[in-house]
């Protein structure tokens, strides 16, 4: 998928584990391997691979989409209302793989999160967690401009 197919109001990237969970259940259902969606369900969410395997995937896919759009990797990224005392702030970091650029932006607890590229390749991410369950928490993140990534050096 390239760039310019992700420029939509839709997300190009969601976690969300119960819709994981979901998907899972139904295929289980239909291969025969669970009686039903709630067998099916406490089957999925019993399987620690199968979010192994669902995370490896969607950071694989980040990594491919932020070395097509910026291959040096120089990130400036900003936050509004972050967690409950709906804080902002900024942050310069560098890397070009998927893993280490959520572990960068996000905080360090279970969160469900949609990312949605722009035309101008700012990423957004809509975050929820147990501090911003209404998803109130967005995070902008483009490429950086020099003097930006040399403040944080």
């Amino acid at each position: 998928m390239t760039s310019t197919e992700q420029n939509s109001p839709k997300p190009f990237l969601v976690w969300d584990t119960c819709e994981i969970a979901k998907r899972q259940a139904t295929y289980l259902v239909e291969t025969g391997e669970a009686a039903d969606e709630d067998e099916g369900f406490s089957m999925a969410c019993a399987d620690s691979d199968l979010y192994t395997f669902e995370w490896e995937d969607l950071t694989d896919f980040l990594t491919e989409t932020l070395k097509e759009i910026n291959p040096d990797g120089y990130w400036h990224a900003e936050v509004e209302n972050f967690g409950w005392r709906r804080q902002s702030g900024y942050s310069d970091f560098k890397t070009t793989d998927g893993r280490m650029f959520l572990n960068k932006i996000l905080p360090n607890t279970d969160c469900t999160f949609n990312v949605f590229l722009d035309a101008d390749q700012t990423i957004r991410i809509q975050n929820y967690h147990h501090d911003a369950p209404t998803g109130n928490e967005w995070y902008m993140i483009r490429p950086a401009i020099d003097d930006e990534f040399a403040e944080a050096a």
